[in-house]
């Protein structure tokens, strides 16, 4: 269908390439074809050109639009850097708080007595899931 449709859209004639006005008796009409012995006249007369100051401030503006966009972007790029370092030296410092954990149930687990031995190992080896589950 999109291919019927795009050859269909080729193969129609370019009609609105030119307009001809015509002046016969005083009457006028419009044609897209040249007048047959009458006065002609083309009415598809090109636009005024752009002045070159007209052109320097649309290119200033579209140029200023574009900075706006860099340096939001830009913010926007040190703004998730900035997160992400915050979020690293969280992640950093928890996992130095848990290493002590389990530096400090170690030192539990050497120094208790037999019969608090068994709790302090359960500690121990929960500290160590903990540690090992965040921060390796």
């Amino acid at each position: 269908m999109k291919l019927f449709l795009l050859l269909f859209s080729l193969l129609q004639p370019l009609t609105a390439l030119a307009v001809y006005r015509c002046e016969s008796q005083g009457n006028v009409t419009y044609a897209d074809l040249p007048c047959s012995g009458s006065k002609l006249d083309i009415s598809n007369e090109p636009s005024a050109p752009v002045s070159d100051a007209d052109a320097t401030k649309k290119e200033r503006s579209e140029v200023n639009r574009l900075q706006k966009l860099r340096e939001q972007r830009e913010r926007q790029d040190q703004q998730i850097r900035d997160l992400t370092a915050r979020g690293a030296a969280a992640r950093e410092r928890k996992c130095r708080s848990l290493a002590l954990q389990v530096k400090w149930r170690e030192e539990d687990v050497r120094q208790s007595t037999l019969d608090k031995a068994t709790k302090a190992k359960i500690r121990l080896r929960r500290a160590v899931e903990k540690f090992d589950s965040e921060c390796r």
